[in-house]
């Protein structure tokens, strides 16, 4: 009790508690806004102009990686022992087990790269089965060219998704403003990501 008694004692105590109470405060505040952006990948971006949530990048790649499986399943049940489909079916099956593994805990940079590696291999695998099974014109054709088309339609619906224009206003007008541009730099907190 005699150490706080003396004055310069007392003002660094309190100078550290004041301190120390605004960094848990600036750190749950801000852990919410950015916890409240990032929910934006998982339930979508409220769009003001059209007065609705658009689609969600997440829903989209799991429409992607079911769509895969389809195209997959179609090449394995028409196509069985084609050596070259085999080949590029191992690539489609990788990429689409990765795609998987992150939907359970990947981030959007994370799930950017293994869409993007998805993409590549639905092209290859594609460019190979669909040669194969254009002249039988039958359901497998036409079932192909269903589930290609909602990988298609998918990646459009995530460029126009508004995701990533959110994020960068977050990062202009919250993060980048000030005091939170200064003290983003102690608090312990990690900005949201761009799906990119």
């Amino acid at each position: 009790m005699k150490l706080l008694k003396k004055q310069p004692i007392a003002l660094l105590i309190t100078l550290l508690i004041v301190f120390v109470a605004t960094f848990f405060g600036v750190n749950r505040s801000l852990g919410a806004e950015i916890r409240q952006a990032e929910d934006q990948f998982y339930s979508g971006v409220f769009d003001p102009a059209q007065n609705r949530v658009l689609s969600s990048i997440f829903g989209q790649l799991e429409q992607r990686a079911t769509a895969s499986l389809r195209i997959l399943s179609i090449g394995e049940h028409s196509h069985p022992n084609d050596a070259a489909l085999h080949g590029v079916g191992a690539d489609l099956r990788e990429a689409r087990r990765m795609m998987i593994e992150l939907l359970t805990s990947g981030s959007p940079q994370a799930l950017f790269q293994a869409d993007q590696d998805l993409q590549l291999a639905v092209e290859r695998y594609y460019a190979v089965l669909h040669p194969l099974i254009q002249g039988a014109e039958g359901e497998d054709l036409e079932a192909l060219e269903s589930a290609y088309n909602t990988m298609e339609n998918a990646a459009r619906v995530i460029t126009q998704s508004g995701y990533n224009e959110a994020i960068r206003e977050f990062h202009r007008t919250v993060l980048g403003a000030f005091p939170t541009n200064v003290l983003m730099n102690f608090v312990f907190v990690s900005p949201p990501e761009l799906f990119a």
